[in-house]
Protein backbone atom coordinates (compact mmCIF):
# COMPACT_ATOMS: atom_id res chain seq x y z
CA UNK A 1 0.00 0.00 0.00
CA UNK A 2 3.15 2.50 -0.32
CA UNK A 3 2.45 3.27 -3.51
CA UNK A 4 -1.26 4.13 -3.49
CA UNK A 5 -0.80 5.83 0.18
CA UNK A 6 2.43 7.99 -1.45
CA UNK A 7 0.12 8.95 -4.25
CA UNK A 8 -2.43 10.84 -1.57
CA UNK A 9 0.40 14.08 -1.65
CA UNK A 10 -0.56 15.14 -5.14
CA UNK A 11 -3.70 13.29 -6.99
CA UNK A 12 -4.12 16.16 -9.65
CA UNK A 13 -2.49 14.98 -12.67
CA UNK A 14 -2.43 16.86 -16.25
CA UNK A 15 -2.27 15.27 -19.45
CA UNK A 16 0.71 15.40 -21.55
CA UNK A 17 -1.44 14.51 -25.03
CA UNK A 18 -4.29 17.06 -24.89
CA UNK A 19 -4.47 20.68 -23.52
CA UNK A 20 -7.15 21.46 -21.06
CA UNK A 21 -7.45 17.68 -19.71
CA UNK A 22 -6.88 16.64 -16.06
CA UNK A 23 -6.98 13.67 -14.28
CA UNK A 24 -7.62 13.18 -10.53
CA UNK A 25 -6.65 9.92 -8.50
CA UNK A 26 -9.58 8.85 -6.38
CA UNK A 27 -9.08 8.89 -2.49
CA UNK A 28 -8.33 6.10 -0.93
CA UNK A 29 -10.73 4.01 1.17
CA UNK A 30 -9.72 2.81 4.63
CA UNK A 31 -6.65 1.12 4.91
CA UNK A 32 -8.31 -1.25 6.88
CA UNK A 33 -10.97 -2.26 4.80
CA UNK A 34 -8.26 -2.50 2.26
CA UNK A 35 -6.24 -5.27 3.96
CA UNK A 36 -9.21 -6.92 5.01
CA UNK A 37 -10.37 -7.71 1.28
CA UNK A 38 -6.94 -8.87 0.85
CA UNK A 39 -6.73 -11.12 3.05
CA UNK A 40 -10.05 -12.44 2.40
CA UNK A 41 -9.99 -12.79 -0.82
CA UNK A 42 -6.24 -13.08 -1.43
CA UNK A 43 -6.31 -10.46 -4.31
CA UNK A 44 -3.71 -7.73 -5.57
CA UNK A 45 -3.85 -4.81 -3.58
CA UNK A 46 -5.71 -2.64 -6.99
CA UNK A 47 -8.82 -4.77 -6.84
CA UNK A 48 -9.23 -4.65 -3.04
CA UNK A 49 -8.81 -0.70 -3.65
CA UNK A 50 -11.66 -0.81 -6.36
CA UNK A 51 -13.69 -3.17 -4.16
CA UNK A 52 -13.36 -0.59 -1.06
CA UNK A 53 -13.80 2.31 -3.13
CA UNK A 54 -17.61 0.81 -4.71
CA UNK A 55 -18.69 -1.27 -2.00
CA UNK A 56 -17.37 -0.04 1.19
CA UNK A 57 -18.43 -2.65 3.93
CA UNK A 58 -20.60 -4.02 1.17
CA UNK A 59 -18.11 -4.87 -1.00
CA UNK A 60 -18.91 -8.56 -1.30
CA UNK A 61 -22.11 -7.78 -3.30
CA UNK A 62 -20.33 -6.38 -6.32
CA UNK A 63 -18.59 -9.63 -6.83
CA UNK A 64 -20.70 -11.10 -9.99
CA UNK A 65 -24.16 -10.07 -8.69
CA UNK A 66 -27.06 -12.55 -10.27
CA UNK A 67 -30.79 -13.19 -9.68
CA UNK A 68 -30.07 -14.54 -6.47
CA UNK A 69 -29.49 -10.43 -5.62
CA UNK A 70 -32.65 -9.26 -7.38
CA UNK A 71 -35.21 -7.53 -4.73
CA UNK A 72 -38.85 -8.34 -3.98
CA UNK A 73 -41.48 -6.86 -6.05
CA UNK A 74 -43.74 -6.54 -2.99
CA UNK A 75 -41.16 -4.21 -1.43
CA UNK A 76 -42.29 -1.54 -4.45
CA UNK A 77 -45.68 0.87 -3.37
CA UNK A 78 -48.56 -0.54 -5.58
CA UNK A 79 -47.46 -3.73 -6.38
CA UNK A 80 -50.33 -5.88 -4.33
CA UNK A 81 -53.46 -3.62 -5.71
CA UNK A 82 -51.77 -3.67 -9.34
CA UNK A 83 -51.41 -7.25 -8.86
CA UNK A 84 -54.86 -7.75 -7.44
CA UNK A 85 -55.97 -5.61 -10.63
CA UNK A 86 -54.39 -8.02 -13.33
CA UNK A 87 -55.49 -11.02 -11.79
CA UNK A 88 -59.05 -9.60 -12.22
CA UNK A 89 -58.42 -9.39 -15.65
CA UNK A 90 -57.09 -12.72 -15.92
CA UNK A 91 -59.67 -14.38 -14.11
CA UNK A 92 -62.58 -11.98 -16.40
CA UNK A 93 -60.51 -12.47 -19.84
CA UNK A 94 -60.86 -8.76 -19.57
CA UNK A 95 -59.28 -6.34 -22.67
CA UNK A 96 -55.93 -4.62 -21.67
CA UNK A 97 -54.35 -1.16 -22.88
CA UNK A 98 -50.84 -1.20 -22.98
CA UNK A 99 -49.40 2.46 -23.44
CA UNK A 100 -45.00 2.54 -23.44
CA UNK A 101 -43.19 5.63 -24.57
CA UNK A 102 -41.46 5.59 -27.94
CA UNK A 103 -37.98 5.63 -26.90
CA UNK A 104 -35.37 2.34 -26.20
CA UNK A 105 -36.49 2.13 -22.59
CA UNK A 106 -40.62 2.39 -23.43
CA UNK A 107 -39.97 0.24 -25.77
CA UNK A 108 -38.86 -2.60 -23.75
CA UNK A 109 -41.36 -1.99 -21.44
CA UNK A 110 -43.75 -2.43 -23.31
CA UNK A 111 -42.52 -5.64 -25.00
CA UNK A 112 -41.55 -7.09 -21.55
CA UNK A 113 -45.49 -6.14 -20.84
CA UNK A 114 -46.73 -7.79 -23.33
CA UNK A 115 -44.70 -10.82 -23.62
CA UNK A 116 -44.83 -11.29 -19.83
CA UNK A 117 -49.07 -11.10 -20.26
CA UNK A 118 -49.70 -12.31 -23.14
CA UNK A 119 -49.54 -16.04 -22.55
CA UNK A 120 -52.38 -15.44 -19.24
CA UNK A 121 -55.13 -14.00 -21.38
CA UNK A 122 -57.09 -15.06 -24.74
CA UNK A 123 -55.70 -14.16 -28.01
CA UNK A 124 -55.91 -10.69 -29.10
CA UNK A 125 -57.11 -9.24 -25.96
CA UNK A 126 -54.03 -7.30 -25.90
CA UNK A 127 -53.37 -4.02 -27.49
CA UNK A 128 -50.15 -1.48 -27.19
CA UNK A 129 -49.73 1.99 -28.20
CA UNK A 130 -45.86 3.02 -27.91
CA UNK A 131 -46.96 6.72 -29.14
CA UNK A 132 -44.63 9.03 -31.48
CA UNK A 133 -43.19 12.14 -31.41
CA UNK A 134 -46.01 13.95 -32.96
CA UNK A 135 -47.85 13.33 -30.01
CA UNK A 136 -45.28 13.62 -27.21
CA UNK A 137 -44.44 11.86 -24.04
CA UNK A 138 -46.82 10.26 -21.85
CA UNK A 139 -50.25 9.17 -22.31
CA UNK A 140 -51.98 11.64 -25.03
CA UNK A 141 -56.03 12.47 -25.68
CA UNK A 142 -56.38 10.56 -28.68
CA UNK A 143 -54.74 7.29 -26.81
CA UNK A 144 -57.51 8.01 -24.19
CA UNK A 145 -60.64 8.37 -26.87
CA UNK A 146 -59.28 5.34 -28.58
CA UNK A 147 -59.29 3.33 -25.04
CA UNK A 148 -62.76 4.43 -24.46
CA UNK A 149 -64.19 3.89 -27.84
CA UNK A 150 -62.63 0.41 -28.21
CA UNK A 151 -63.94 -0.99 -25.39
CA UNK A 152 -60.58 -1.56 -22.71
CA UNK A 153 -61.50 -1.65 -18.91
CA UNK A 154 -57.45 -2.21 -17.95
CA UNK A 155 -55.02 0.92 -19.12
CA UNK A 156 -50.69 -0.28 -17.61
CA UNK A 157 -48.62 2.37 -18.88
CA UNK A 158 -44.73 1.85 -19.16
CA UNK A 159 -41.98 4.84 -18.35
CA UNK A 160 -45.00 7.45 -18.66
CA UNK A 161 -48.36 8.16 -16.77
CA UNK A 162 -46.54 9.34 -13.41
CA UNK A 163 -47.36 13.02 -15.16
CA UNK A 164 -50.72 12.22 -16.71
CA UNK A 165 -53.34 13.34 -14.34
CA UNK A 166 -56.13 14.71 -16.07
CA UNK A 167 -55.92 11.85 -19.15
CA UNK A 168 -56.14 9.66 -16.22
CA UNK A 169 -59.02 11.11 -15.09
CA UNK A 170 -60.64 10.90 -18.10
CA UNK A 171 -59.69 7.10 -18.04
CA UNK A 172 -61.21 7.02 -14.24
CA UNK A 173 -64.37 8.90 -15.57
CA UNK A 174 -64.98 6.51 -18.42
CA UNK A 175 -64.56 3.45 -16.26
CA UNK A 176 -61.48 2.11 -17.47
CA UNK A 177 -58.95 1.24 -14.43
CA UNK A 178 -55.25 2.55 -14.85
CA UNK A 179 -52.26 0.37 -13.53
CA UNK A 180 -49.28 3.68 -13.46
CA UNK A 181 -45.48 1.99 -14.26
CA UNK A 182 -43.22 4.52 -14.62
CA UNK A 183 -39.35 5.43 -13.29
CA UNK A 184 -39.83 9.42 -13.80
CA UNK A 185 -40.14 11.67 -10.60
CA UNK A 186 -43.16 13.04 -9.74
CA UNK A 187 -44.27 16.14 -10.04
CA UNK A 188 -46.66 18.03 -8.32
CA UNK A 189 -50.15 15.64 -7.43
CA UNK A 190 -50.05 12.17 -8.28
CA UNK A 191 -52.64 11.07 -11.40
CA UNK A 192 -55.86 9.20 -10.00
CA UNK A 193 -54.59 6.06 -10.65
CA UNK A 194 -55.73 2.20 -9.12
CA UNK A 195 -52.29 1.96 -8.94
CA UNK A 196 -49.18 3.52 -9.30
CA UNK A 197 -45.64 1.64 -8.99
CA UNK A 198 -42.90 4.23 -9.32
CA UNK A 199 -39.77 4.02 -6.94
CA UNK A 200 -39.58 7.86 -6.96
CA UNK A 201 -43.28 8.27 -5.15
CA UNK A 202 -42.91 9.84 -1.74
CA UNK A 203 -42.70 6.52 0.91
CA UNK A 204 -41.80 3.87 -1.53
CA UNK A 205 -38.82 1.61 0.29
CA UNK A 206 -37.55 -0.02 -3.22
CA UNK A 207 -33.93 -0.33 -2.31
CA UNK A 208 -33.56 0.43 -5.96
CA UNK A 209 -33.75 3.64 -6.94
CA UNK A 210 -32.30 3.28 -10.39
CA UNK A 211 -34.95 1.44 -11.89
CA UNK A 212 -35.33 2.20 -15.49
CA UNK A 213 -39.20 2.24 -16.83
CA UNK A 214 -38.62 -1.31 -18.13
CA UNK A 215 -37.10 -2.67 -15.45
CA UNK A 216 -40.17 -0.90 -12.97
CA UNK A 217 -42.39 -2.78 -15.84
CA UNK A 218 -40.05 -6.43 -15.26
CA UNK A 219 -40.83 -5.80 -11.76
CA UNK A 220 -44.62 -6.35 -11.69
CA UNK A 221 -44.32 -9.22 -14.03
CA UNK A 222 -41.74 -10.97 -11.97
CA UNK A 223 -44.71 -10.32 -8.84
CA UNK A 224 -47.60 -11.32 -11.18
CA UNK A 225 -45.31 -14.99 -11.95
CA UNK A 226 -44.85 -15.30 -7.90
CA UNK A 227 -48.32 -14.55 -7.47
CA UNK A 228 -49.75 -17.15 -10.08
CA UNK A 229 -46.92 -19.35 -8.81
CA UNK A 230 -44.75 -19.69 -12.04
CA UNK A 231 -41.21 -19.42 -12.46
CA UNK A 232 -39.51 -16.02 -12.28
CA UNK A 233 -40.00 -14.69 -15.89
CA UNK A 234 -35.51 -14.38 -16.78
CA UNK A 235 -36.19 -14.61 -20.19
CA UNK A 236 -37.29 -11.01 -20.53
CA UNK A 237 -34.19 -9.95 -19.31
CA UNK A 238 -32.61 -9.42 -22.60
CA UNK A 239 -35.26 -6.76 -23.27
CA UNK A 240 -34.65 -5.23 -19.70
CA UNK A 241 -30.88 -5.27 -20.06
CA UNK A 242 -31.66 -3.44 -23.29
CA UNK A 243 -33.70 -0.46 -21.81
CA UNK A 244 -31.98 0.03 -19.00
CA UNK A 245 -28.63 0.89 -20.67
CA UNK A 246 -30.37 2.45 -23.53
CA UNK A 247 -31.89 4.69 -20.97
CA UNK A 248 -28.70 5.38 -19.62
CA UNK A 249 -29.39 4.38 -15.56
CA UNK A 250 -27.01 3.54 -13.23
CA UNK A 251 -25.92 0.06 -13.43
CA UNK A 252 -24.91 0.70 -9.70
CA UNK A 253 -25.00 3.24 -7.14
CA UNK A 254 -23.28 2.70 -3.29
CA UNK A 255 -23.12 -0.97 -3.62
CA UNK A 256 -26.80 -1.15 -5.12
CA UNK A 257 -26.60 -3.47 -8.35
CA UNK A 258 -29.41 -4.97 -8.88
CA UNK A 259 -29.41 -2.81 -12.48
CA UNK A 260 -26.38 -4.74 -12.75
CA UNK A 261 -27.36 -7.84 -12.32
CA UNK A 262 -30.16 -7.64 -14.79
CA UNK A 263 -27.49 -6.69 -17.56
CA UNK A 264 -25.30 -9.40 -16.11
CA UNK A 265 -27.62 -12.06 -16.65
CA UNK A 266 -28.92 -10.95 -19.61
CA UNK A 267 -25.40 -10.90 -21.37
CA UNK A 268 -25.54 -14.74 -20.15
CA UNK A 269 -28.76 -15.08 -21.81
CA UNK A 270 -27.66 -13.66 -25.41
CA UNK A 271 -24.14 -15.48 -24.77
CA UNK A 272 -26.30 -18.96 -25.25
CA UNK A 273 -28.32 -17.66 -28.07
CA UNK A 274 -31.49 -16.85 -25.51
CA UNK A 275 -33.63 -14.64 -24.39
CA UNK A 276 -37.29 -13.45 -25.34
CA UNK A 277 -36.27 -11.35 -28.29
CA UNK A 278 -35.71 -13.33 -31.32
CA UNK A 279 -35.46 -9.78 -33.31
CA UNK A 280 -33.15 -8.03 -31.03
CA UNK A 281 -30.27 -11.30 -31.79
CA UNK A 282 -31.76 -10.66 -35.63
CA UNK A 283 -30.63 -6.77 -35.55
CA UNK A 284 -27.36 -7.67 -33.39
CA UNK A 285 -26.43 -10.16 -35.84
CA UNK A 286 -26.26 -7.76 -38.65
CA UNK A 287 -25.00 -5.47 -37.03
CA UNK A 288 -21.73 -7.91 -36.13
CA UNK A 289 -22.11 -8.08 -32.39
CA UNK A 290 -20.10 -10.52 -30.96
CA UNK A 291 -22.73 -12.11 -28.21
CA UNK A 292 -19.87 -14.72 -26.78
CA UNK A 293 -18.25 -10.71 -25.69
CA UNK A 294 -20.88 -8.23 -25.57
CA UNK A 295 -20.96 -4.79 -23.68
CA UNK A 296 -22.56 -2.53 -22.99
CA UNK A 297 -21.01 -0.51 -24.98
CA UNK A 298 -22.55 -2.68 -28.05
CA UNK A 299 -26.16 -2.01 -26.81
CA UNK A 300 -25.63 1.27 -26.53
CA UNK A 301 -23.70 2.45 -28.99
CA UNK A 302 -24.60 -0.32 -31.63
CA UNK A 303 -28.23 -2.09 -30.78
CA UNK A 304 -29.82 1.46 -29.03
CA UNK A 305 -29.55 3.60 -31.61
CA UNK A 306 -31.50 1.41 -34.03
CA UNK A 307 -34.47 0.97 -31.90
CA UNK A 308 -34.63 5.18 -31.38
CA UNK A 309 -33.88 6.28 -35.13
CA UNK A 310 -37.39 4.52 -35.46
CA UNK A 311 -38.41 7.76 -33.24
CA UNK A 312 -36.23 10.20 -35.05
CA UNK A 313 -37.14 9.26 -38.67
CA UNK A 314 -39.16 6.66 -38.82
CA UNK A 315 -42.30 4.65 -36.90
CA UNK A 316 -41.40 3.45 -33.09
CA UNK A 317 -43.76 0.99 -34.05
CA UNK A 318 -41.46 -1.12 -36.23
CA UNK A 319 -39.05 -1.28 -33.19
CA UNK A 320 -41.81 -2.66 -30.96
CA UNK A 321 -42.63 -5.60 -33.54
CA UNK A 322 -38.99 -6.33 -34.14
CA UNK A 323 -38.79 -6.94 -30.00
CA UNK A 324 -41.89 -9.33 -30.03
CA UNK A 325 -41.80 -10.80 -33.35
CA UNK A 326 -41.32 -14.72 -33.38
CA UNK A 327 -41.22 -15.36 -36.91
CA UNK A 328 -37.58 -15.19 -38.68
CA UNK A 329 -38.63 -13.93 -41.91
CA UNK A 330 -40.19 -11.10 -40.13
CA UNK A 331 -37.64 -10.29 -37.79
CA UNK A 332 -35.10 -9.83 -40.91
CA UNK A 333 -37.42 -7.56 -42.60
CA UNK A 334 -37.87 -5.46 -39.14
CA UNK A 335 -34.26 -5.26 -38.80
CA UNK A 336 -33.42 -4.15 -42.12
CA UNK A 337 -35.88 -1.13 -41.46
CA UNK A 338 -34.80 -0.16 -38.43
CA UNK A 339 -31.15 0.20 -40.06
CA UNK A 340 -32.58 1.95 -42.91
CA UNK A 341 -33.84 4.08 -40.47
CA UNK A 342 -30.89 4.97 -38.67
CA UNK A 343 -29.29 5.83 -42.07
CA UNK A 344 -32.18 8.16 -43.06
CA UNK A 345 -31.66 9.62 -39.66
CA UNK A 346 -27.44 10.01 -40.14
CA UNK A 347 -28.34 11.94 -43.22
CA UNK A 348 -31.14 14.24 -41.80
CA UNK A 349 -28.61 14.78 -38.88
CA UNK A 350 -26.06 15.55 -40.97
CA UNK A 351 -28.55 17.91 -43.57
CA UNK A 352 -29.70 19.93 -40.12
CA UNK A 353 -25.70 20.52 -38.95
CA UNK A 354 -25.05 21.69 -42.54
CA UNK A 355 -27.83 23.71 -42.39
CA UNK A 356 -26.93 25.23 -38.75
CA UNK A 357 -23.84 26.00 -40.04
CA UNK A 358 -24.51 27.56 -43.11
CA UNK A 359 -26.64 30.20 -40.47
CA UNK A 360 -23.74 30.61 -38.20
CA UNK A 361 -21.59 32.12 -42.18
CA UNK A 362 -24.60 34.08 -42.80
CA UNK A 363 -24.91 35.72 -39.59
CA UNK A 364 -20.91 36.06 -39.11
CA UNK A 365 -21.07 35.06 -35.54
CA UNK A 366 -18.13 33.40 -33.47
CA UNK A 367 -20.28 30.92 -30.80
CA UNK A 368 -16.92 30.74 -28.71
CA UNK A 369 -17.03 34.86 -28.30
CA UNK A 370 -21.08 34.70 -28.19
CA UNK A 371 -20.94 31.55 -25.39
CA UNK A 372 -23.73 29.92 -27.30
CA UNK A 373 -25.29 28.48 -30.22
CA UNK A 374 -29.16 29.54 -30.67
CA UNK A 375 -30.02 28.20 -34.69
CA UNK A 376 -33.18 26.88 -35.53
CA UNK A 377 -35.49 26.18 -39.00
CA UNK A 378 -38.88 26.28 -39.75
CA UNK A 379 -40.48 22.01 -39.19
CA UNK A 380 -36.89 21.13 -38.37
CA UNK A 381 -37.07 17.07 -37.32
CA UNK A 382 -37.54 17.36 -33.37
CA UNK A 383 -36.29 14.13 -33.40
CA UNK A 384 -32.88 15.18 -34.98
CA UNK A 385 -32.23 18.36 -32.35
CA UNK A 386 -30.63 17.05 -29.33
CA UNK A 387 -27.80 15.15 -31.82
CA UNK A 388 -27.22 18.54 -33.21
CA UNK A 389 -26.96 20.29 -30.34
CA UNK A 390 -24.88 18.01 -28.76
CA UNK A 391 -22.87 17.79 -32.06
CA UNK A 392 -22.53 21.85 -32.17
CA UNK A 393 -21.95 21.91 -28.54
CA UNK A 394 -18.92 19.35 -28.62
CA UNK A 395 -17.67 21.76 -31.44
CA UNK A 396 -17.53 25.23 -29.97
CA UNK A 397 -17.38 24.25 -26.17
CA UNK A 398 -20.67 26.69 -25.32
CA UNK A 399 -23.93 25.55 -24.78
CA UNK A 400 -25.92 24.84 -27.97
CA UNK A 401 -30.14 25.43 -28.20
CA UNK A 402 -31.41 24.39 -31.26
CA UNK A 403 -35.27 24.85 -32.72
CA UNK A 404 -38.07 23.34 -34.89
CA UNK A 405 -40.00 26.24 -35.45
CA UNK A 406 -43.76 25.61 -35.96
CA UNK A 407 -46.57 27.80 -37.22
CA UNK A 408 -46.61 29.36 -33.47
CA UNK A 409 -44.83 27.53 -31.61
CA UNK A 410 -40.99 26.41 -31.15
CA UNK A 411 -39.68 23.52 -30.14
CA UNK A 412 -35.96 22.69 -28.80
CA UNK A 413 -33.05 20.37 -27.28
CA UNK A 414 -30.42 21.99 -25.35
CA UNK A 415 -27.04 20.23 -24.57
CA UNK A 416 -24.17 22.12 -22.07
CA UNK A 417 -20.42 22.06 -21.49
CA UNK A 418 -18.45 21.94 -18.54
CA UNK A 419 -20.16 23.19 -15.55
CA UNK A 420 -22.95 24.91 -16.89
CA UNK A 421 -26.42 24.19 -15.72
CA UNK A 422 -28.61 24.59 -18.73
CA UNK A 423 -31.68 23.51 -16.65
CA UNK A 424 -30.81 26.24 -14.24
CA UNK A 425 -30.64 28.64 -17.00
CA UNK A 426 -34.06 27.59 -18.38
CA UNK A 427 -35.28 27.60 -14.91
CA UNK A 428 -34.61 31.68 -14.84
CA UNK A 429 -36.43 32.39 -18.25
CA UNK A 430 -39.16 30.49 -17.55
CA UNK A 431 -41.87 33.23 -17.72
CA UNK A 432 -41.32 33.11 -21.47
CA UNK A 433 -41.41 29.54 -21.98
CA UNK A 434 -44.52 27.46 -22.60
CA UNK A 435 -42.57 24.29 -21.14
CA UNK A 436 -39.40 23.05 -20.12
CA UNK A 437 -37.53 20.56 -18.57
CA UNK A 438 -34.78 18.34 -18.25
CA UNK A 439 -31.33 18.31 -16.23
CA UNK A 440 -27.85 20.03 -16.34
CA UNK A 441 -26.43 19.09 -19.16
CA UNK A 442 -29.53 18.17 -21.30
CA UNK A 443 -32.89 19.95 -21.83
CA UNK A 444 -35.88 20.88 -23.92
CA UNK A 445 -38.25 23.52 -23.72
CA UNK A 446 -41.22 25.06 -26.70
CA UNK A 447 -42.00 28.82 -26.82
CA UNK A 448 -44.52 31.33 -28.71
CA UNK A 449 -41.73 32.35 -31.80
CA UNK A 450 -43.49 36.11 -30.88
CA UNK A 451 -40.95 35.29 -27.54
CA UNK A 452 -37.98 33.62 -29.99
CA UNK A 453 -35.83 36.91 -30.25
CA UNK A 454 -36.53 38.34 -26.62
CA UNK A 455 -35.70 34.60 -25.46
CA UNK A 456 -32.35 34.10 -27.31
CA UNK A 457 -31.44 38.30 -26.59
CA UNK A 458 -31.82 36.89 -22.58
CA UNK A 459 -30.19 33.65 -22.94
CA UNK A 460 -27.13 35.52 -24.87
CA UNK A 461 -26.70 37.90 -21.77
CA UNK A 462 -27.02 34.77 -19.47
CA UNK A 463 -24.08 32.67 -20.39
CA UNK A 464 -21.73 35.97 -21.35
CA UNK A 465 -22.23 35.92 -17.18
CA UNK A 466 -21.79 32.56 -16.89
CA UNK A 467 -18.60 32.06 -18.82
CA UNK A 468 -16.63 30.85 -16.30
CA UNK A 469 -19.02 27.66 -15.62
CA UNK A 470 -18.00 26.29 -19.59
CA UNK A 471 -14.35 26.12 -18.50
CA UNK A 472 -15.09 24.48 -15.63
CA UNK A 473 -14.39 20.76 -16.86
CA UNK A 474 -14.79 18.13 -14.56
CA UNK A 475 -11.15 15.78 -13.63
CA UNK A 476 -11.46 12.58 -15.18
CA UNK A 477 -11.76 9.74 -12.53
CA UNK A 478 -8.64 7.60 -11.90
CA UNK A 479 -9.53 4.92 -9.57
CA UNK A 480 -5.89 3.64 -8.24
CA UNK A 481 -2.02 2.90 -9.39
CA UNK A 482 -1.29 -0.39 -10.70
CA UNK A 483 1.89 -1.72 -10.19
CA UNK A 484 2.33 -4.10 -13.20
CA UNK A 485 3.76 -6.86 -11.56
CA UNK A 486 0.41 -7.13 -10.54
CA UNK A 487 -0.75 -7.49 -13.74
CA UNK A 488 -1.65 -10.80 -14.68
CA UNK A 489 -4.43 -13.21 -15.63
CA UNK A 490 -6.34 -13.37 -12.22
CA UNK A 491 -6.41 -9.95 -12.20
CA UNK A 492 -7.98 -9.26 -15.17
CA UNK A 493 -10.35 -12.27 -14.19
CA UNK A 494 -10.72 -10.09 -11.06
CA UNK A 495 -11.85 -7.27 -12.91
CA UNK A 496 -14.78 -8.93 -15.06
CA UNK A 497 -16.39 -9.91 -11.86
CA UNK A 498 -17.37 -6.15 -11.18
CA UNK A 499 -18.84 -6.38 -14.90
CA UNK A 500 -20.63 -5.14 -16.99
CA UNK A 501 -19.54 -1.76 -17.26
CA UNK A 502 -21.61 1.06 -17.62
CA UNK A 503 -23.28 3.92 -16.13
CA UNK A 504 -22.65 4.24 -12.57
CA UNK A 505 -20.38 1.10 -12.72
CA UNK A 506 -17.44 2.71 -15.30
CA UNK A 507 -14.09 0.59 -16.38
CA UNK A 508 -11.58 1.07 -14.05
CA UNK A 509 -9.25 3.80 -14.58
CA UNK A 510 -5.38 2.25 -13.41
CA UNK A 511 -2.29 4.93 -13.42
CA UNK A 512 0.84 3.30 -14.10
CA UNK A 513 3.65 5.45 -13.05
CA UNK A 514 7.09 6.17 -14.44
CA UNK A 515 6.91 4.15 -17.36
CA UNK A 516 8.44 4.00 -20.99
CA UNK A 517 7.54 2.25 -24.21
CA UNK A 518 9.31 -0.08 -26.74
CA UNK A 519 8.19 -1.54 -30.02
CA UNK A 520 5.86 1.24 -30.70
CA UNK A 521 3.89 0.62 -34.45
CA UNK A 522 0.67 1.70 -36.15
CA UNK A 523 -1.87 -0.53 -36.90
CA UNK A 524 -5.40 -0.98 -37.97
CA UNK A 525 -6.85 -0.69 -41.33
CA UNK A 526 -5.86 2.98 -41.59
CA UNK A 527 -3.10 2.41 -39.34
CA UNK A 528 -4.89 4.68 -36.65
CA UNK A 529 -3.88 2.88 -33.46
CA UNK A 530 -0.58 2.71 -31.59
CA UNK A 531 0.62 -0.91 -30.42
CA UNK A 532 3.78 -1.98 -28.35
CA UNK A 533 4.72 -2.36 -24.70
CA UNK A 534 4.95 -0.44 -22.11
CA UNK A 535 8.32 -1.56 -19.45
CA UNK A 536 8.02 -0.37 -15.56
CA UNK A 537 10.64 -0.96 -12.81
CA UNK A 538 11.90 -4.60 -15.29
CA UNK A 539 8.00 -5.89 -15.93
CA UNK A 540 6.74 -5.21 -19.59
CA UNK A 541 3.32 -5.37 -20.65
CA UNK A 542 1.54 -5.33 -23.71
CA UNK A 543 -0.26 -2.32 -24.72
CA UNK A 544 -2.76 -0.44 -26.82
CA UNK A 545 -3.39 2.96 -27.46
CA UNK A 546 -6.76 2.97 -30.16
CA UNK A 547 -6.86 6.22 -32.36
CA UNK A 548 -3.84 7.42 -30.98
CA UNK A 549 -1.52 7.14 -33.97
CA UNK A 550 -0.75 10.78 -33.88
CA UNK A 551 0.87 10.69 -30.54
CA UNK A 552 3.37 7.89 -31.95
CA UNK A 553 6.53 10.29 -31.45
CA UNK A 554 5.18 11.48 -27.88
CA UNK A 555 5.57 8.07 -26.33
CA UNK A 556 8.67 7.36 -27.84
CA UNK A 557 10.06 10.14 -26.24
CA UNK A 558 8.13 10.71 -23.28
CA UNK A 559 10.51 10.28 -20.13
CA UNK A 560 9.11 9.91 -16.46
CA UNK A 561 5.72 10.13 -17.46
CA UNK A 562 2.74 8.03 -16.24
CA UNK A 563 0.48 5.94 -18.05
CA UNK A 564 -3.47 6.10 -17.54
CA UNK A 565 -5.36 2.59 -18.61
CA UNK A 566 -7.83 0.43 -18.17
CA UNK A 567 -7.27 -3.17 -18.49
CA UNK A 568 -8.02 -5.78 -21.68
CA UNK A 569 -7.48 -8.84 -22.94
CA UNK A 570 -5.96 -9.30 -26.39
CA UNK A 571 -7.10 -12.38 -27.92
CA UNK A 572 -4.64 -12.58 -30.86
CA UNK A 573 -2.38 -12.94 -28.45
CA UNK A 574 -4.53 -14.49 -25.18
CA UNK A 575 -2.34 -12.07 -23.38
CA UNK A 576 -3.95 -9.53 -20.65
CA UNK A 577 -2.41 -5.92 -21.75
CA UNK A 578 -3.09 -2.33 -20.88
CA UNK A 579 -5.37 -0.29 -23.20
CA UNK A 580 -4.02 3.52 -22.84
CA UNK A 581 -6.19 6.02 -22.43
CA UNK A 582 -3.88 9.37 -21.67
CA UNK A 583 -0.27 10.00 -21.22
CA UNK A 584 -0.26 12.23 -17.71
CA UNK A 585 2.40 14.01 -15.18
CA UNK A 586 1.58 15.84 -11.78
CA UNK A 587 -0.04 19.00 -12.00
CA UNK A 588 2.41 21.48 -10.59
Amino acid sequence: MDDEGRRSKNSQMRSILRNGRNWEVVSLPSASLISAIQASLSCAAPFAVLLAQRGGSDWNALIDPSIRTLHSPSLLDGMSEALDRLQKAIALSERVYIHGDFDADGLTGAATLYRGIRPFLPKNSIKVDVGDRHRGHGLSNSFVLRAIEEGFSLVVTVDCGIGNQDEIEQLRQAGIDTIVTDHHLPSGGLPNALAIIDPHQAGDSYPNKDLSGVGVAFKLICGLYERLGKPMPLHLLDLVALGTIADLVPLSRDGESENRAFVREAFLLLSRTEGSSLGLRVLMEKLSVDTKKISAMDIGYLVAPKLNAANRAGDPKVAFLLLITEAADQAEYLAEILIDYNKDREIAQSDMIAQAEEQLRERGVDPREAGLVFLGGEYWNEGILGLVASNMSDRFGVPAIILSRGDRVSRASCRSVGSFDISACLEEHKDVLLRYGGHRMAAGFSVSNENLRDLEDRLLQYTQAHRADMEMRAASPIDTMLQLHDLDLRFFTNLTSLGPYGPGNREPHFLIENCTFADLSLVGNRRQHLKGRVSQNGHTAPFIAFRMAKYLEDFEQTEGASLVGCIGFDDWRNDVQIRGLDLVTEDE
